[in-house]
């Protein structure tokens, strides 16, 4: 890196801290989409797998919505109590008249709700963007009720590419100075932080491709740790009492 200051560019930068996120809202993200998509949401997003587990008579949270894509399949798939938390708030596909959406730092800040009040929460590519991943573990823990589901999706460590990134280069690929991404959960820690307060209900591989930035091995390759792209973890709250 040149001795000239590091000029923030979206896209490409060392990391985008919550004040310059707030101040400069497009270092992350456009400040409306430009297509149907939506970041995270054609991504790490698996829909499909929330009606099985996310009761709709119950209050849901979702974490890091961005435009709320998954906002308005939740509204659009009879979920009637649905709350959203996000660095920025930058919903704009759901009718946001029947959400509350609130703006936090997930890094330190309290969830503002009571103890137990969801049923179920959802962080759809959030986690690997937080500087502080295990405060809001603790804090969804916190939050659900007694046996409540939380689904948490992220990129796949385990893609054979990304091992063998890994054992060529040091460096798993979407990890990297083009984005945002600073928090990672190999097996280990993984167990150590989510299974500390979480049952593992199920593992969800989705997105098989060889390349993790295309389509074209899509539909060829099994949906699995060596081939999916992203992974889902369904889990579910247990009563956690620390050490005395």
């Amino acid at each position: 890196m040149s001795k000239e200051k590091y000029k923030l560019i979206r896209g490409r930068h060392p990391f985008v801290t919550v004040a310059e996120m707030r101040a400069h809202p497009e270092l992350e993200f456009p400040t409306t989409p430009k297509d149907e998509g939506g970041a995270r949401f054609e991504g790490s997003t698996t829909p499909q797998v929330v009606e099985p587990w996310c009761a709709k008579d119950e209050p849901i949270l979702e974490l890091g919505p961005v435009y709320g894509n998954f906002t308005k399949w939740l509204q659009d798939h009879s979920y009637t109590d649905v709350h959203t938390l996000d660095f920025v708030d930058f919903l704009y596909y759901p009718d946001k008249r029947t959400v509350t959406a609130h703006e936090i730092d997930f890094n330190t800040e309290r969830f503002p709700y009571r103890d137990g009040m969801f049923g179920s929460i959802c962080a759809w590519g959030i986690m690997e963007h937080l500087e502080n991943p295990h405060h809001v573990i603790r804090e969804a823990h916190r939050a659900l009720r007694d046996d409540g589901i939380f689904l948490v999706s992220m990129p796949n460590i385990l893609h054979l590419k990304s091992r063998l990134r890994l054992l060529r280069d040091g460096l798993f690929p979407r990890w990297n100075v083009k984005d945002n991404h600073i928090a990672v959960f190999p097996r280990g820690i993984f167990e150590k932080s989510f299974l500390r307060h979480f049952t593992l209900e199920d593992i969800v591989y989705t997105k098989p491709n060889w390349d993790l930035y295309s389509n074209r091995t899509s539909g060829i390759l099994p949906a699995n740790e060596w081939f999916g792209n992203y992974v889902v973890y369904v889990l579910r709250k247990k009563h956690f009492e620390p050490y005395a």
